[in-house]
């Protein structure tokens, strides 16, 4: 005879699961990219699905689908995910030796519609100074690093007038101080904008005090208005 009692047991692990995955998916497509970007990852070695499914499987392996509420399984998804993400970013460093990095950043860069070269910094640079730029004040750019959350990114920096994100300037000066940001300030900008984690949340995850998460967003926020004025 089927336990009915079980199956509807599984049925709602599975659903706690399902409902969680979702918000996985725009913050692992961004650390790998990131990784990309910084010539750690080969270009394609990574795919977010498979990095989500290993998380997954670690999750029914120890029976915590179970164990934990929906709010106590996300963070503890999250928490696999930024440890997974730790490890594949320290692990896959010497790539930068033997990646040249130039060809991955110019590839992310054709979008925008603008010429820049790599300093020895990895920072994305003009060729030529941004107040000699002449501007196509009409052309379509994608004006952050990320579009899945651009409404929360707006209201991140404390943007009400976004009409002056349609001209290139404003565009490349947000990508390129994204970045220029260390990776673990946009892991935590990631965490905060992609991942819509709080701040105590983000706090749980990295092991780290609320304050110290608080410093960091703050100092993210400050780079991009400093930048941006």
């Amino acid at each position: 005879m089927i336990n009915k009692s079980n199956n509807n047991s599984e049925k709602n692990s599975d659903k706690k699961i399902l409902s969680i995955v979702h918000l996985l998916h725009p913050y692992v497509k961004q650390r790998i990219r990131v990784g990309e970007n910084l010539g750690i990852f080969p270009k394609n070695m990574f795919q977010s699905n498979g990095i989500i499914d290993d998380v997954i499987l670690s999750i029914y392996e120890n029976g915590l689908q179970d164990n934990m509420d929906i709010d106590h399984l996300k963070i503890r998804m999250f928490d696999l995910l930024n440890t997974k993400f730790k490890t594949l970013f320290e692990n896959e460093k010497w790539h930068k030796k033997s990646v040249s990095t130039n060809v991955i950043l110019e590839e992310e860069l054709k979008q925008l519609e603008e010429n820049f070269t790599v300093d020895a910094g990895n920072d994305l640079i003009m060729n030529e100074e941004l107040d000699d730029i002449s501007y196509h004040q009409d052309d379509y750019v994608q004006t952050l690093p990320y579009t899945d959350a651009q409404d929360h990114v707006f209201a991140f920096l404390d943007i009400n007038d976004v009409s002056q994100f349609k001209n290139n300037d404003k565009g490349v000066i947000l990508y390129k101080t994204y970045y220029s940001l260390p990776v673990p300030t946009s892991n935590v900008v990631d965490l905060y904008l992609l991942g819509k984690l709080n701040i105590q949340e983000i706090a749980n995850i990295l092991k780290i005090e609320i304050i110290e998460v608080k410093r960091i967003i703050d100092f993210a926020k400050d780079k991009f208005k400093k930048n941006l004025d």
